[in-house]
């Protein structure tokens, strides 16, 4: 036989061959109980939207879908449970902005790159920053913000979620692209930092809606301006910092969901379809939106890319502000 034939029969015979197991691992998948590992304790915003995900994930996928918290290091004890897992699309992990862009560059040891150790599967929610004061406040619009922290001897204090966090960053952002003279306080985690907020121990905050839309709505916090690219629903008369003049003072914090790297591509494809056919379910549309939270799903390849996107961005504003986590 002609070598050339030999080698395009075998060729075609290989093809052949992972089409069918592709179409096997399709089918088959998944063959049992799904785990959606999540790096927070239970009860906050990413374990909430597992929880909800999990449910329509176990009645599209008929099979046992399980939420498990694993939570401490930044994201690392969660994702290394994921890492050490079988890469077969049974165990997904579920996070946010900082665990998949923020976190490799922020911490000096950091065990996971985002993108070599894990495939993307979907983006799943996100969810604006508000930049708030405190009801009491003298100040009423970003530019009186401003011009009370260069009066102010000292400036204003900006309270943040801690070091390295997205509304830390973003407000060092905010100092730089403004001229305001802020200057940072961490906390841990953001119900203290609004708690000393609404207290008037500090100045300001960027906090997502999520949770501050119900301190707004009921009188504890004044909202001055919406840091992305668009209004957000629950907040519609509040403006965002570009039509208020700053430019580029934009973010959301944003969830997604990864595989370990390896796992079969049909695997793959079956829990986008799934995840996003949850995204897109009116229930679960309207208890995410009626919470601040924006479903914003995606293929596999423009989640990877917007992942990308968001690593090449945030590592460089972490660089920028000095912070760095032991």
């Amino acid at each position: 036989m002609n070598p050339t034939r030999r080698f395009t029969l075998g060729a075609l015979a290989a093809a052949a061959t992972l089409a069918l197991a592709g179409a096997a691992v399709a089918q088959d998948f998944p063959s049992k109980p799904v785990t959606l590992v999540v790096p927070f304790p239970p009860g906050g915003v990413t374990d909430q939207i597992a929880r909800v995900l999990a449910g329509k994930l176990q009645e599209d996928l008929r099979q046992t879908v399980i939420v498990d918290n694993k939570p401490g290091a930044g994201g690392q004890i969660a994702a290394q449970t994921v890492k050490g897992a079988p890469a077969d699309g049974h165990t997904l992990f579920i996070a946010a902005t900082e665990m998949f862009a923020v976190n490799p560059t922020l911490f000096r040891k950091f065990t996971y790159d985002p993108l070599k150790d894990f495939q993307p599967v979907t983006a799943l929610i996100s969810s604006p920053l508000v930049l708030v004061v405190p009801k009491n406040s003298p100040v009423n619009s970003v530019a009186d913000l401003v011009a009370a922290s260069k009066k102010k001897d000292g400036g204003l204090n900006f309270a943040s979620q801690g070091v390295g966090s997205i509304g830390h960053l973003l407000g060092e952002l905010y100092r730089s692209r403004s001229g305001g003279d802020f200057h940072h306080v961490a906390y841990k985690g953001s119900a203290p930092a609004l708690q000393d907020l609404m207290g008037g121990q500090v100045d300001l905050m960027f906090d997502p809606v999520i949770t501050t839309a119900p301190l707004i709505q009921s009188g504890k916090l004044k909202p001055l301006a919406i840091a992305a690219t668009k209004r957000a629903a629950q907040l519609p008369e509040v403006r965002t910092l570009q039509e208020l003049g700053t430019t580029g003072v934009d973010a959301s914090v944003w969830f997604g969901a990864v595989v370990k790297a390896g796992t079969p591509a049909p695997a793959v494809a079956r829990l986008n379809e799934s995840l996003a056919k949850a995204l897109r379910s009116p229930d679960v549309v309207k208890r995410f939106t009626d919470q601040g939270l924006q479903p914003m799903p995606m293929s596999p390849e423009a989640f990877g890319s917007f992942m990308k996107e968001e690593i090449t961005r945030w590592s460089a504003l972490v660089k920028t502000s000095g912070a760095s986590v032991d």
